[in-house]
């Protein structure tokens, strides 16, 4: 799997790219698709694309017919203004999505999103790439969302101390 930014492309190849990236979101993005996410990424225009916090990723897949597109995702704003991530459904479950938010957030520094507390396969993905969960807010009657922000030095999992030769693998032996 290869990780490419859109900033990858030539210039002459922006538009094409991102019409891609915005017929596979409609596709395989569910219900999130139809979002208001959705139409800022639509109207994000080369000028938009180039500004500080904006990041537009895909994930491809080496194919027959060339480079085959299995995941996607998009913020600007460092995610406040747009979040969007879609993996296609064959590919799901890979650990595709968390790669795409962990690239996201070594290109931008950090990145913010929310997510319902239904959505469960998103919150793990964003839990797995390292983001945290900063406050819990009720946007209507009943609906109940979590925001999350993630750090480019904010660890996903504590790293393992290597160990010499010899030494005792328990730090607290009984």
């Amino acid at each position: 799997m290869q990780v490419d930014s859109l900033h990858d492309y030539p210039r002459n190849e922006w538009s094409r790219q991102q019409a891609r990236v915005l017929r596979f979101m409609f596709e395989h993005g569910g219900k999130r698709a139809l979002h208001e996410d959705y139409v800022k990424l639509a109207c994000a225009t080369e000028s938009i694309l180039q500004q500080t916090g904006t990041s537009l990723l895909t994930a491809t897949v080496r194919g027959e017919a060339g480079p085959f597109l299995i995941g996607a995702s998009y913020a600007q704003n460092f995610g406040s203004d747009a979040f969007l991530i879609a993996v296609h459904p064959l590919y799901r479950r890979r650990g595709i999505g968390s790669r795409l938010m962990t690239e996201q957030m070594a290109q931008l520094g950090h990145i913010q999103c929310s997510a319902g507390l239904k959505q469960i396969p998103f919150l793990g993905m964003c839990f797995r790439a390292g983001l945290t969960a900063s406050a819990m807010v009720q946007e209507q009657p009943g609906r109940y969302v979590l925001n999350l922000i993630g750090e480019n030095n904010n660890p996903v999992r504590l790293q393992a101390v290597p160990s010499e030769e010899g030494e005792t693998m328990c730090r607290f032996p009984s």
